[in-house]
Order: structure tokens, then sequence, then C-alpha cells
């Protein structure tokens, strides 16, 4: 978060009275105040990152109460065009970055051809045995050693995504004395010969459970994106398995059948 986010002073928030009276009264008054800012975003009148005054000063400015002021913040988030923070307030969403889940781009890359400045984390790396998710998905035995890394990828300095990379130790020994805020494709061509490709890949809209909540930043129960996928080497084999949970806000899924290899890999 930069700290050009702030509460614009110049702008004027609140809907003229003679506009109020020309509505339809059918229309429930929350979607009036979702039109209305979602209509600012839309124009630009609210730039990118601007700060929305608290929930209390805009029930008093509408001259509406602290429920109907939630129901239309909470469409705009659901919708994506504004973001809630914790103990900071609501902030208008950044423009969404394009992701090919199967393109033969990592997330590095991708970010940077779009003119924005990818970040790596590493949030954790540890060996443990494998669970049963983990032995099935990996094709691995119940309790062999695997190793988990956790990491947090930001765009533009905020975090958009926490990722969990399930690796199997007896393929890559030595994995984690490594630096692993780099691109995990090229580390395990580099260090240990395998040519990654991705395979199977399932998305789904979640809510944000507590652990990637609290790495991005927003509340447990915020809209996201769960993204998996299988990762295989050069003879097929399941060497790797990918977790990503995505901000809602923060990701447009671009995807192209032209042109996929089942060579193609990424980060």
């Amino acid at each position: 978060m930069t700290e050009a986010w702030t509460i614009p002073q110049t702008i004027r928030w609140s809907i003229p009275d003679e506009t109020r009276k020309s509505w339809d009264r059918k229309i429930p008054y929350y979607m009036r105040f979702r039109d209305h800012f979602a209509a600012m975003i839309e124009t630009g009148a609210l730039a990118p990152g601007t700060r929305l005054p608290p929930e209390r000063a805009l029930a008093e400015d509408f001259s509406i109460t602290r429920v109907t002021v939630r129901q239309a913040l909470t469409r705009l988030e659901t919708e994506g065009l504004i973001f809630r923070e914790e103990r900071r307030g609501w902030f208008v969403s950044p423009p969404r970055v394009r992701y090919d889940p199967i393109a033969n781009t990592g997330f590095t890359e991708s970010i940077t051809e779009q003119g924005r400045v990818a970040g790596t984390t590493v949030l954790s790396k540890q060996q443990v045995a494998a669970s049963q998710w983990e032995s099935t998905h990996l094709g691995c035995a119940l309790g062999a050693p695997i190793y988990l890394i956790s990491r947090l990828r930001s765009v533009d300095g905020r975090a958009v995504l926490v990722e969990q990379i399930h690796i199997k130790v007896a393929r890559c020994p030595g994995l984690l004395d490594y630096p692993l805020d780099q691109s995990m494709t090229d580390l395990m061509a580099d260090k240990y010969g395998i040519i990654e490709h991705r395979a199977q890949i399932n998305m789904r809209p979640t809510a944000l459970s507590e652990i990637p909540a609290k790495a991005l930043g927003v509340t447990v129960g915020t809209p996201g994106l769960y993204l998996s996928r299988a990762i295989l080497d050069q003879s097929d084999q399941v060497v790797e398995i990918d977790q990503e949970f995505w901000r809602h806000d923060a990701i447009d899924i671009c995807v192209s059948a032209a042109g996929r290899h089942e060579s193609e890999s990424g980060d």
C-alpha cells in the first residue's frame, strides 16, 4: 500500500437531493448507493487506491443507515470494485492483472509484461510427512517426506495471492537450501534437471480462510479464487502440486486454447 492512498478532500461524496427525489423507489437504496460509487470508479473520479471515508461518515453524508452503507460496500467488494483491509478501511481496487494459468509464462514475467512490478516473499519452508491429500495428489506413500513451501506474491507492492507448493523430497534433495523467492521452474531445471510442465488445473470460487486471509491483509471470509495444478516432469511423473489463493479483485483469468503444448511451463 502506498502513502498516496488517502481520502481525497475535494470529492463530493453525496448525491444531490434533487437526484434522490427522482429515483424509482422500487430500487433498493443500497443499489443506488452502489451505482453512485461504481460510476465514480468507472469514470475515474475515484482513482485506484483511493481510500473511502469511514462507514459512519458515509451514512451521515448520505442520510442513510450504516446497515445500508455496509450492504452497498459489500456489493461493490463482491464485484471487485473495492476492497477492505483490516483496521484500515475500504479502498478502490487497482486494475486486475491478466493471468493465464496454462501459459508458458511465469508469474513474474507475466506481471512485468503488463508494465507492473511483481514481488515474491517466502512465508515458510519445511519438510513434512505427506498427508492423505498429498499422498493422493503427489503419488507418494502416506507419510513420505515432502517439502511444503508457502509464498506470498504481490503486484505493485500489493499482496494478491498466497501459494502453497508441495514437492517430493526424493526428487529434489536439499531444495530448501536454495533461495525460494525465484522461479521454481528455473530452479528445478538448473539444479535437478527437471523440465516441468503443467497438467490438470482446477479453479473454483472460495472464501479465504484464516491463513491466506491474514497473509493478504484481508478479513477471514473475503471472496477469493482457489487454483490448484499438478506439475509433471519430462517423463510425465508428478513432481509438484501447487495451490494458489487469490484475491478475487486482483485477477482476470484469460485462457487461450490456441498454441498450447504439453511441454509448456511457468513458475
